[in-house]
């Protein structure tokens, strides 16, 4: 079957969504089918090429500032075009301008028609928010306006996939819209199921984007308030950018306000040495101030170590690890896994055993193929 997908972010760029959305791409044209992603063009890509059996399109399209921008009309004419012979078209997840410049023309594709969310605008007020309350204003009368009158659209879709069962957004268009979604949890990459041949590298880690939302600044700071003087943090992102500088700046005000420690920034990792870091890590921290399913809590199960997390999006439902909401919480978490290894390993193993069993990215290709086949 011919599979249109299209997605905000692709290879070569890196985040949660791209990660799930390329690892579902490249695995159903394994299984035969003829894949076609469609992106957002930037700087210095090509406008078309092929990575790994999936052909990739980008376009000016894209969203800045919560607003749709670019070619719109341009863009759907494309998106018309490439399903004219297609079967299905996958739009991944609302709030982005590759799916929601097309609800106009919904109804002219004569395709099948699958929306797969990842996680929604979280309208509730959080501790983090208080910071940033003009940005949260303007993002809950944006993304609320979109959701009043975007819900004639989400009908149309043929099947909306969600990520978990108490996903925000899995009760939110249940309630609002009485859609029921499928459900496909997000996977992990083999190589972090690979058992490690050393032993743990005494380490705390965080694998993220460099960004404010990421709140690396969060897990540094509960670094140097644990008591794990002889522990290293390493903190791993995909570039170095404003916002790692910050954390360098930040790192030399904590090394004078609490003592010199040893933290490592860490920018352009290949995978497999990501996975490595995971594997042989202590502790997997996450500080995120907004997330709905992250891959790197995934990781870090299926890699058998436990996480402290912040209490974002599904993680409290996920075994093998502890959420947060404060800084001083996840300084007790730091020191309690530290000073009793064996409860911590514990954790880990339950994480483990749990992703073992369903966090494969075999079985979810196969859970999106059954939808786009039935």
């Amino acid at each position: 079957m011919k599979v249109i997908i299209t997605v905000s972010t692709y290879y070569p760029l890196t985040d949660g969504v791209q990660s799930v959305t390329q690892y579902h791409a490249e695995g159903l044209s394994k299984l035969g089918h003829d894949v076609t992603v469609v992106t957002s063009l930037r700087s210095g890509m090509a406008d078309v090429e092929w990575h790994n059996g999936v052909k990739i399109v980008r376009y000016n399209i894209q969203t800045k500032h919560a607003l749709h921008v670019g070619d719109k009309q341009g863009y759907r004419n494309l998106v018309v075009d490439l399903c004219k012979d297609a079967d299905v078209l996958v739009n991944i997840s609302t709030q982005t301008a590759t799916t929601e410049v097309l609800f106009p023309i919904l109804d002219d594709l004569k395709v099948k028609k699958i929306l797969y969310m990842h996680g929604m605008h979280d309208f509730s007020w959080r501790q983090y928010d208080i910071m940033y309350s003009l940005h949260k204003i303007w993002n809950n009368i944006r993304w609320g306006w979109d959701y009043l009158l975007n819900g004639k659209y989400l009908k149309k879709y043929d099947e909306v996939i969600q990520l978990h069962d108490f996903d925000i957004a899995t009760t939110f268009f249940k309630d609002k819209y009485n859609i029921d979604s499928v459900i496909i949890e997000n996977a992990a990459e083999d190589i972090f199921f690979e058992k490690s041949g050393n032993q743990c590298g005494n380490y705390l880690l965080n694998v993220s984007n460099f960004d404010s939302r990421k709140n690396q600044e969060f897990i540094l700071e509960a670094y140097y308030k644990s008591n794990q003087k002889n522990m290293d943090l390493i903190l791993v992102g995909s570039v170095k950018n404003e916002y790692s500088k910050y954390l360098s700046t930040l790192k030399v005000e904590f090394d004078k306000k609490y003592g010199e420690r040893n933290v490592k920034i860490l920018e352009k990792v290949p995978r497999e040495e990501i996975a490595k870091l995971v594997q042989q890590s202590n502790i997997f921290l996450l500080g995120s101030k907004w997330e709905a399913f992250p891959i790197a809590i995934v990781e870090a199960m299926a890699a058998k170590r436990p996480f402290i997390s912040t209490d974002v999006g599904i993680v409290r439902f996920l075994p093998g690890g502890v959420t947060i909401n404060t800084i001083d919480e996840m300084v007790y978490w730091i020191d309690l896994f530290s000073k009793n290894p064996k409860i911590a390993d514990e954790y880990g193993k339950i994480g483990g055993e749990y992703a073992e069993n369903n966090f494969n990215i075999k079985g979810k290709v196969a859970l999106l193929d059954d939808i786009i086949r039935r």
